[in-house]
């Protein structure tokens, strides 16, 4: 088969997901999925083999185990999103793609206006063939584990918790889904971490203001396209769900959970829970994705009120610590998007983001100058979207011609062109309390270096710079090259 064929091939395959099953059964099929042959305990094996998984930024598989200690009959997925070659997969590329080009593939599906929601009755949904309403466990249910050694206890942490907005529940565009920690208390209470600028911390806040029931549903085990979205920082009046069918290209079908929410259809598992208004519990330490444990604090209580699941369920987890782990290349290029997106909105002369670093603490974005200083100005944008107010640290402005995805282009650019007044630091800025940087946790500060180059009224110097060969006839040569490797494999 030749390339161009193959590529046809692969995209038509991704276009017809429509599971964590069905991903699983794509990557296995492409060497990017494998099942653990021996038995394992919950700990300290998973954890051991997802870190050594992680190694393996570019191809790094997906495992399934299907033989746990002290949980017969389960299974745990894991490392699903944790490389680029599986990314790539699911976007219907070869798993040799560079990020970069998967960045600018993505934008060019960016938006939900294509977005193809089917749905099903709950009576008709996977997720519904088995249903517990009473003597609810959390603890038998789900195969729970400390994802890293000194957690303050099991915590689900790739789950997408969808929500209906308190104040206007019928709006289906303000339906919530994200991801969030959540901490088992017992076999029936779980609480969720959140901050006030993301979504499910403005509908608690609402809910317990305004004396309104909030409702959720945990979805464990989601269509690979989706939980994209859950960690993507999209506008809250914009729905997960349309920006993970548009992506596809496909349909995303959707049923109602038992307490009357969204969720979708072929999910594993879904918890029913409820908020239970004004209580909190201690909450944490938990290893959080700086590489930091997090502190322990007051977080909100839910209730769980049923749990349905799939025959043979399998309970999708992830690894999250010092980098780099799946938790990076789950959220990195979903970060990226929408920071480049919006801030295209207001300055046109924005080519790239990189934002894969630790859900955006440092970002890298290509820009090209409309004058002296503009780049600084670009930056002070970035901190005014959705996901820079509170995450945001250290912004890196590089020109138009300086990959921000190849480090060494980036590199050359802050070892050449910064100069002592092109260093910004913002101090007392709204940041995320897990920034392991901080001294007041949800305080920090945010560091601006523009790499540039100089434009009037800036002194030049005498300084000259390199122009090497580039372009689409560099770009070509470079594809043609990667062909000849390609086919060199066969």
């Amino acid at each position: 088969m030749t390339i161009d064929k193959r590529s046809d091939a692969l995209a038509q395959r991704a276009a017809t997901i429509t599971s964590l099953r069905d991903f699983l059964e794509f990557l296995a099929d492409h060497g990017q999925c494998v099942t653990w042959p021996e038995k394992v305990s919950l700990e300290e094996d998973i954890r051991n083999i997802a870190v050594a998984a992680g190694r393996d930024v570019q191809g790094g598989p997906a495992i399934i185990f299907d033989k746990l200690e002290g949980y017969e009959g389960k299974k745990i997925a894991i490392g699903v999103h944790g490389s680029f070659g599986n990314l790539a997969l699911l976007l219907g590329k070869s798993k040799t793609t560079t990020v970069r080009e998967l960045f600018f593939d993505l934008i060019g599906r960016w938006g939900r206006e294509h977005a193809q929601i089917n749905r099903i009755p709950a009576d008709k949904a996977a997720v519904h063939d088995n249903r517990v309403e009473s003597d609810i466990n959390l603890y038998e249910l789900l195969p729970l584990y400390r994802i890293n050694a000194y957690d303050g206890g099991f915590y689900i942490g790739k789950a997408s918790v969808a929500s209906r907005d308190p104040i206007d529940p019928d709006d289906f565009n303000k339906q919530n889904v994200g991801i969030y920690r959540l901490q088992a208390h017992g076999p029936d209470i779980i609480s969720l971490m959140t901050i006030p600028s993301h979504d499910m911390g403005r509908q608690i806040m609402a809910a317990e203001q305004e004396g309104k029931p909030l409702k959720i549903a945990v979805m464990l085990g989601n269509h690979p396209a989706v939980a994209l979205f859950a960690g993507t920082p999209v506008g809250y009046e914009e729905s997960e769900y349309e920006y993970a069918s548009a992506m596809m290209g496909a349909p995303i079908t959707l049923t109602e959970s038992g307490n009357g929410i969204d969720i979708l259809a072929d999910t594993e598992y879904v918890i029913e829970a409820e908020l239970l208004h004004g209580e909190r519990a201690p909450e944490g330490p938990f290893g959080e994705f700086p590489g930091s444990y997090s502190g322990v604090r007051r977080a909100p209580l839910f209730k769980v009120t049923a749990v349905s699941h799939r025959n043979d369920p399998i309970y999708e987890s992830i690894y999250i610590g010092r980098g780099w782990t799946e938790h990076d290349t789950l959220i990195g290029l979903h970060t990226s998007a929408p920071i480049y997106s919006q801030l295209k909105e207001s300055f046109p002369e924005v080519k790239a983001v990189n934002a894969l670093y630790h859900h955006g603490l440092s970002a890298v974005i290509a820009v090209e100058n409309r004058m002296a200083g503009f780049a600084k100005s670009v930056a002070m944008r970035a901190l005014g979207t959705p996901h820079g107010l509170m995450y945001l640290k250290n912004i890196f402005m590089v020109d138009a011609d300086v990959d921000p995805f190849d480090l060494n282009q980036v590199m050359w650019a802050l070892s050449t062109r910064t100069r002592p007044d092109d260093i910004i630091v913002l101090p007392n800025m709204p940041m995320v309390p897990i920034d392991p940087a901080a001294v007041t946790p949800g305080k920090g500060h945010r560091l601006i270096i523009d790499a540039t180059s100089f434009m009037a009224p800036d002194p030049l110097g005498e300084a000259k710079l390199v122009s090497p060969p580039n372009g689409p006839a560099i770009d070509e040569l470079a594809k043609t090259i990667q062909v000849m490797q390609e086919r060199s494999e066969k």
